[in-house]
């Protein structure tokens, strides 16, 4: 009875063992094949990329990254190294989720940076940076610059140049401040014709902080004063310039005496 129990468990290992080393090797053979290797027809992404990022985004990410073709949807590493290679595209704002769908695909679930501005520097162009500040890619405003132009404020007076490559931040406080006050206009600017954000580093007792103006198509400009994300305050301006809008049939027509919003 022993040795029969012996026998079988003995006979049990040799399958398994054959059974691992057979499995390598078709492993490898798998591994190999065209169905289980890497490319872009073979990853989903969710949402759809926005119309203004090109058609080819993943294609883009896997050449950005490096990922050879032959890469094989069975490497354990596939998923990390797929959320790096994402997360590293300037117009990824965040990888939240990579799952491998066997037997051939992936799925990633992205969150994307959205133009807010665009940020003018004479002679040398305009850059488009999303709510934070961030420097987004120049073929943005490149492919059809006359509607883009039309479509975001405008944010003048920077002197710096982005400090590092697309997908970074601009590296100045005074495009960041901006940036976040254009998105914070975003439902008001073309309705009252707004077209310009102009900040400044202006002296205050005890130090410095950022002002910013706002100039409407035709040149009338208003004093916004400083601006801080989820002040209150924002909306009570925004009411203040729909109001001088209705009242004057347009902010072109405000008097002097009425653009000053830093009191509100």
């Amino acid at each position: 009875m022993v040795r029969t129990l012996i026998g079988l468990i003995l006979v049990a290992a040799i399958f398994a063992g054959l059974g691992a080393l057979g499995w390598y090797f078709v492993k490898e053979r798998v591994r190999l094949q065209q169905n289980y290797r890497l490319s872009a027809d073979k990853i989903v992404v969710s949402p759809q990329p926005p119309d203004w990022i090109p058609e080819r985004f993943v294609e883009d990410v896997l050449r950005r990254s490096g990922m050879e073709p032959t890469t094989s949807l069975l490497d354990k590493t596939l998923p990390q190294r797929l959320a790096e290679a994402f997360a590293t595209h300037p117009w990824v704002e965040n990888v939240e989720q990579v799952v491998l769908r066997h037997p051939s695909g992936a799925y990633v679930q992205l969150s994307y940076r959205v133009p807010t501005a665009l940020v003018e520097i004479p002679q040398k162009g305009i850059f488009p940076v999303d709510r934070n500040g961030i420097v987004l890619p120049l073929e943005y405003v490149l492919d059809a610059a006359a509607d883009r132009r039309s479509e975001h404020l405008v944010i003048q007076g920077i002197q710096t140049m982005p400090l590092g490559s697309e997908g970074t931040p601009w590296g100045d406080p005074l495009v960041q401040t901006a940036a976040q006050l254009a998105e914070a206009l975003t439902d008001i600017a073309k309705p009252l014709n707004l077209a310009r954000i102009i900040p400044a580093m202006e002296a205050i007792p005890g130090g410095t902080r950022i002002e910013c103006r706002l100039q409407t198509d035709g040149g009338t400009e208003f004093r916004w004063g400083s601006f801080v994300p989820d002040d209150p305050k924002i909306e009570t301006k925004k009411k203040k310039l729909w109001d001088l809008h209705d009242r004057f049939r347009s902010l072109d027509n405000v008097p002097a005496e009425f653009r000053d919003l830093r009191g509100e």
